[in-house]
């Protein structure tokens, strides 16, 4: 058994939630293939309930050393890959349509993936934001996006999102729940706002949902949301002889992991 940790990031299309029937049209093929120069992609995919599992690999041709150590012999001898030969490397991606989440073992590929996603919706806006925990993202957060609040209209004067007057407005809908939605174009966050944001987290176990999306200082993505149970996972899973994990036991041991902690 062999332990892999895979890193979860939010994905959105078009500032909106993925949408797994658009995924199924976009992503007909089960397999597909890309060759650049010296370099070549592979890519398995599958779904399987709510989620699209992605099986990646890559790997060059060059460099190539002529030479190869032989640990039993203790020597250098000549490499047996032939220079149109490549070795690939081997990754796993996973999407969990019901969260957002793109969960992938390295984070190096990270935007390799991604950009396999946007060929397959060239028309749309594909944006992946790394998720923080309350206390990282009220530290770095520096820019302000879009921030959005599900509760029960009540809560939001309870909780002075709004005023009561604009709640009695609300509650003559007669919804049991209403979502707040303010969007910001390149908002500096300064203290009144900030507290503002410090005040929602703080009241989060009240709200039914708070998710919040901005920019640190370097103008990298960031998001936190109340929903999210967690950024990183972490499974074990066999490897063969050649040290490679079966692909399939450790998309069924994440997909466990991840259903079992939406669970708890």
């Amino acid at each position: 058994m062999k332990n892999i940790i895979f890193k979860g990031v939010f994905l959105s299309k078009d500032d909106a939630r993925l949408n797994i029937t658009e995924f199924k049209n976009a992503f007909i093929q089960a397999e597909e293939s890309e060759t650049k120069g010296s370099v070549v992609q592979q890519y398995s995919l599958a779904f399987e309930g709510s989620y699209l599992k992605i099986n990646f690999s890559d790997g060059s041709a060059l460099p190539r050393n002529p030479n190869v150590y032989n640990n039993e012999l203790s020597k250098e001898e000549p490499n047996p890959r032939q220079p149109n030969q490549i070795e690939t490397k081997e990754h796993f991606a996973l999407i969990d349509f019901d969260t957002c989440l793109f969960w992938i073992n390295n984070y190096k590929k990270q935007s390799i993936l991604i950009d396999y996603i946007k060929s397959k919706f060239k028309n749309s806006i594909i944006v992946a934001k790394d998720v923080y925990d309350q206390e990282q993202f009220i530290e770095t957060i520096k820019r302000l996006d879009d921030l959005r609040i599900t509760a029960t209209p009540e809560l939001f004067s309870e909780t002075h999102t709004l005023t009561k007057a604009l709640t009695d407005e609300l509650n003559q809908f007669e919804a049991p729940c209403a979502i707040l939605h303010l969007k910001y174009q390149n908002k500096f966050v300064g203290n009144v706002l900030l507290d503002k944001i410090k005040s929602l987290i703080k009241n989060r176990n009240s709200i039914r949902g708070i998710m919040i999306s901005g920019r640190d200082e370097k103008d990298n993505g960031m998001l936190f949301n109340s929903n999210i149970f967690s950024r990183k996972i972490e499974i074990e899973a066999h490897v063969n002889a050649n040290e490679m994990f079966e692909p399939e036991e450790v998309f069924r041991n994440l997909i466990k992991k991840i259903e079992n902690e939406k669970e708890s």
